[in-house]
């Protein structure tokens, strides 16, 4: 795949969400989601997890422990536990 054009476009709507919405908006976490997801498919796990940290941290704030974006946050982070290989 062409992961780094993906990351370059996610970065661009990063950009964009940070000068409009700024950091903690839950718009700005699906963002990091995305980037998060690529990382982890290019194979760059620790920095899927950052990404995957990040949006999870953002949503916590902004939408709460019950939120279905924050569970989805929780679920990324252990796909990519999962494809990295640490079970623990």
């Amino acid at each position: 795949g062409e992961y780094d054009k993906a990351l370059h476009m996610h970065e661009k709507a990063r950009q964009i969400r940070l000068a409009t919405l700024g950091e903690q908006h839950p718009a700005t976490a699906t963002t990091y989601s995305r980037m998060g997801s690529t990382y982890d498919s290019k194979g760059e796990h620790d920095e899927a997890l950052q990404m995957h940290e990040r949006a999870l941290r953002i949503r916590l704030v902004m939408l709460g422990e019950q939120h279905p974006d924050t569970a989805d946050a929780y679920s990324n982070m252990g796909l990519t536990y999962r494809s990295k290989g640490e079970y623990d």
